[in-house]
């Protein structure tokens, strides 16, 4: 499921499809999630804590490895970057959250 399938998805506590302010704050959604992917260079890490090249480009049969932002990526250390590498690929869970300093805000 894409990411504005869930944006779009109604839900049985949303206010009814034709209030102008829903459809106002679904569209602010939309574009601040497009704006950051677009913005940041997202980088894929593994598990030693190397980074190596961009998301989306792993290797078919190996475990998902942790994406983070250039900036992100870069200001951390190896060993902190290793951390939240390791703590992605041990779990089976499809979202892991990060580990407390590699925790990404988006900017406002």
């Amino acid at each position: 499921m894409k990411l504005t399938d869930l944006i779009n998805e109604e839900h049985p506590h949303d206010l009814p499809p034709d209030d102008k302010a829903l459809e106002a704050i679904r569209e602010y959604v939309r574009e601040n999630l497009r704006n950051w992917f677009k913005k940041e260079k997202w980088k894929r890490i593994d598990t030693q804590g190397n980074i190596k090249g961009d998301c989306g480009t792993m290797p078919k049969g190996k475990k998902t490895q942790r994406c983070l932002p250039a900036a992100k990526a870069n200001s951390l250390t190896k060993k902190q970057r290793a951390a939240t590498s390791r703590k992605k690929t041990k779990s089976n869970k499809q979202f892991v959250s990060n580990t407390k300093a590699a925790k990404v805000k988006l900017k406002k």
